[in-house]
């Protein structure tokens, strides 16, 4: 397989640049430009979570850190206003970065490694956004139980 360490600056920065692309304008100008941690977290999960993934992709392929970098990313992205593809997307960019950057093109590994870790990111996304429906439900059924509690006790019941 191709050596990308000599590219992966370049790899790397072109993928966090088209993903921080496919946020609204105002918000990618400030995950782009807002280099503190804290101030930008979500700057700070996908500069991390990107290159961990690039480093997993292009090496040793360990399913748990590539879940544990998507893991990151995805959340994020999964309490967003983004569609399942929109929030997912980003893994498939790599591929298109990869044969820009690498004479001789993408080797099928690779290409087999991206389209596993999509898949991955997708189950991640899919699984976050049932948590999110559920934690609403319940937070539904909370404030329906207080809101009946009080009209009981404004009628006098149930004291």
């Amino acid at each position: 397989m191709q050596d990308p360490a000599a590219r992966r600056d370049s790899i790397l920065g072109k993928w966090l640049e088209r993903t921080v692309a496919t946020y609204p304008p105002q918000t990618s100008g400030f995950l782009r430009n807002e280099k503190d941690r804290f101030r930008n977290p979500v700057g700070h999960t996908l500069q991390e979570g990107l290159a961990a993934l690039l480093d997993q992709i292009t090496g040793e392929m360990d399913t748990v850190r590539i879940r544990e970098a998507l893991g990151e990313i995805v959340r994020v992205r999964a309490v967003q206003d983004f569609t399942p593809g929109q929030a997912t997307g980003f893994v498939f960019l790599l591929r298109e970065i990869l044969g820009e950057e690498l004479p001789g093109g993408v080797p099928t590994a690779w290409q087999k490694r991206i389209d596993e870790t999509a898949l991955l990111a997708f189950e991640l996304f899919v699984k976050c956004r049932e948590e999110i429906t559920e934690i609403k439900a319940r937070e539904a059924q909370r404030s329906f139980y207080v809101r009946d509690r009080m009209r009981q006790r404004e009628r006098g019941e149930g004291t």
